[in-house]
């Protein structure tokens, strides 16, 4: 009886937090389009009431971190002498980035609903007739969703594929190869998100550089595969193939079917992907909105154009009722965060980075390259988010003094996000991986893929280096 009182308590708990989220991201579209001083009072107190439902339920690392943010981002406003009102800018500093992470997962609804991943657990299974191949079917896959699921590509990838059978370590190095690379360019990400928006790079004059690397990377990494695979070729790898070939003649009839459901999914990604460079150049809006937008815009125009309003309500409820009152940690990041570089800036402790920062910068731009790097990756990887990393660097870069572009600090913020995201142990990236494979994520980050990180420093080192 106890027991299930507490269940009511915390289904009620996430009711209202789920409430508050979704009016704290409606006040943020009308505070953008209306700009008055009622709606920016409103959405600073949302925040503030989001944040604190929160951080009761975040884990315990992300929670410490967000108290030490908030309490040293008021502090630090105060003592310059400024009151409640940069406090409140402070609050929302982050929330175009925290909205956009809130309601991306939006976009999978259509796809659920169409039962496009039975698509791709069809062509994983009949088309991969190889370890090599599979691996690259795999990474690919969480490639081109990656940007549109974020860490869920690889939640429904691994729920669907998961009775396959295939070893841990193929496994392991596929999902890091494919989402690592996601990282770099992805306008739906929130690592590019929020590097371009402290940085104010249009994402159009970004994804040239960013989206080269990913292939890059994507081909390293497949290649990398290639060379494992050949010195560790075992009997497994041999089954493996052997059961993948045995269920392709099973299905080899559904074929022409998932064919065409394979073509239309990679026609939805391209239109989503293109819908964003176009309403960019149209409107000028920031591209964080924009993603936001078509991410509540798509599924709602879907279900007119295809009357399945019913399923699409399904699934939103659920997304609303489960989905959104569990996203506690990147509550309490992305707005401790905002509020903690915001107060940052024109202190003491500021100027001593940004002195730091452009120091290293006059000497060598290379150094300069393998000091950001550096100081990331090992931050991040005991336990230091990148968010709050990345937040307190980036505000400090100024890419004139440093000698170089916006567009090029942006792609080195990217790499060193993507390289810690893969090696920390307590990285969501390496513990969802770690977890699914069941296997410690130093073996996973470090152990496993350690050779793709140390391609990807070095060649990333070369393109930034080159490119600046």
């Amino acid at each position: 009886m106890a027991q299930v009182h507490a269940e009511q308590i915390l289904n009620r708990s996430f009711g209202i937090k789920s409430n508050l989220i979704i009016g704290m991201c409606l006040f943020y579209f009308l505070n953008f389009f209306i700009q008055a001083i009622n709606f920016e009072i409103a959405l600073a107190l949302l925040s503030l009431s989001v944040f604190f439902l929160s951080l009761r339920h975040a884990k315990s690392t992300p929670r410490v971190l967000a108290c030490i943010m908030f309490v040293l981002g008021i502090f630090f406003t105060l003592s310059k002498g400024e009151g409640i009102a940069e406090i409140s800018s402070g609050i929302t500093m982050n929330l175009p980035l925290l909205v956009l992470v809130l309601l991306v997962p939006l976009l999978s609804i259509p796809l659920k609903i169409r039962g496009y991943f039975k698509t791709v657990r069809f062509f994983l299974e009949n088309m991969a007739v190889d370890t090599k191949k599979i691996f690259g079917s795999i990474s690919f896959f969480i490639f081109c969703m990656g940007p549109v699921l974020n860490l869920g590509s690889i939640r429904v990838l691994h729920e669907t594929i998961k009775d396959i059978k295939l070893s841990s370590v193929l496994l392991a190095k596929s999902y890091l190869v494919g989402f690592s690379t996601v990282i770099l360019w992805s306008p739906y990400f929130a690592s590019v998100a929020l590097v371009l928006y402290y940085l104010e790079v249009p994402f159009a004059n970004y994804v040239p550089l960013g989206l080269t690397m990913a292939v890059i990377q994507m081909f390293i990494g497949n290649l990398l595969f290639r060379f494992y695979s050949r010195s560790n070729g075992t009997e497994q790898g041999k089954q493996e193939e052997a059961a993948i070939t045995e269920v392709k003649e099973v299905n080899i009839q559904q074929n022409n079917i998932h064919k065409k459901k394979l073509w239309s999914l990679i026609g939805i990604i391209t239109l989503l992907m293109g819908s964003i460079f176009l309403l960019e150049y149209i409107t000028k809006w920031p591209m964080m909105l924009l993603v936001s937008v078509v991410s509540v815009g798509y599924p709602l125009l879907w279900s007119l154009v295809t009357r399945q309003w019913k399923s699409v309500e399904k699934h939103f409820i659920e997304f609303k009722d489960r989905s959104l009152p569990r996203m506690n940690n990147e509550v309490v990041l992305f707005i401790s965060a905002g509020l903690f570089g915001k107060a940052l800036q024109g202190t003491i402790i500021a100027a001593s980075i940004r002195k730091f920062l452009n120091h290293i910068a006059s000497m060598s731009f290379l150094l300069f390259i393998l000091a950001v790097m550096g100081i990331i990756v090992s931050l991040c990887f005991i336990g230091i988010h990148q968010i709050v990393v990345v937040t307190v660097l980036v505000t400090q870069m100024d890419a004139s003094f440093i000698g170089t572009s916006p567009e090029v600090l942006a792609l080195l913020i990217m790499i060193s996000w993507s390289m810690a995201a893969v090696l920390s142990p307590v990285n969501p990236l390496n513990l969802l991986v770690s977890g699914s494979v069941k296997h410690s994520g130093v073996d996973v980050g470090f152990k496993w893929n350690g050779i793709y990180l140390l391609s990807m420093f070095v060649i990333g080192t070369i393109f930034v280096y080159a490119v600046h």
